[in-house]
């Protein structure tokens, strides 16, 4: 089991190294940096949880709300550092699911 973890480690390591998890982390840290943008992402998710629960209990959603969350998705796709975090994180993603699917393929011996 400890040469599985070392060899997870080394692969976190290097994953950390690519380019697609530098430019997350990059984001991320821009985001971080950026109040106003930390803000409209937050009352976004405020906003969409909101939606989230209304339409589970079945209640109406209010005219109010509803422009409320079309502006702050404006504001959002708007934002030069929400694009440039969504962007990196999708990349990020796709490429940790590749890495998820290899690592599972060869484990359970469907190597292509």
């Amino acid at each position: 089991m400890e040469d599985i973890l070392e060899l997870a480690s080394k692969l976190g390591k290097r994953i950390a190294s690519d380019e697609r998890a530098e430019a997350f982390m990059k984001a991320r840290q821009t985001l971080e940096a950026d109040l106003e943008a930390r803000q409209l992402l937050a009352d976004y998710e405020e906003a969409q949880q909101k939606l989230a629960e209304l339409e589970a209990t079945g209640k109406p959603l209010e005219p109010e709300d509803k422009r409320k969350i079309a502006d702050l998705h404006t504001k959002v796709i708007g934002s030069d550092v929400l694009k440039a975090l969504l962007k990196t994180q999708t990349d990020f993603i796709q490429m940790m699911t590749l890495v998820s699917q290899k690592i599972e393929s060869e484990a359970m011996g469907m190597t292509s």
